[in-house]
């Protein structure tokens, strides 16, 4: 379990600077960051193709701590 936490504690920390460049370019909703995070083909945790607002919102969550 502990990796499991570490792993995606890695993973927020690798998508923050692209979050950060979103927001700082005015994307601020869940909902656009993962539509942001989709169009430049950033693959979720899972290797999905589309990000979800809920998504966005566990790894701002784990960014955040």
């Amino acid at each position: 379990m502990e990796a499991v936490v570490t792993r995606s504690l890695e993973r927020a920390r690798d998508l923050k600077p692209t979050i950060d460049e979103l927001r700082r370019g005015g994307v601020m909703s869940l909902s656009g960051i993962a539509e942001a995070l989709t169009a430049k083909g950033i693959p979720t945790a899972r290797g999905g193709v589309a990000w979800s607002a809920v998504q966005v919102s566990r790894v701002l969550a784990r960014i955040d701590h």
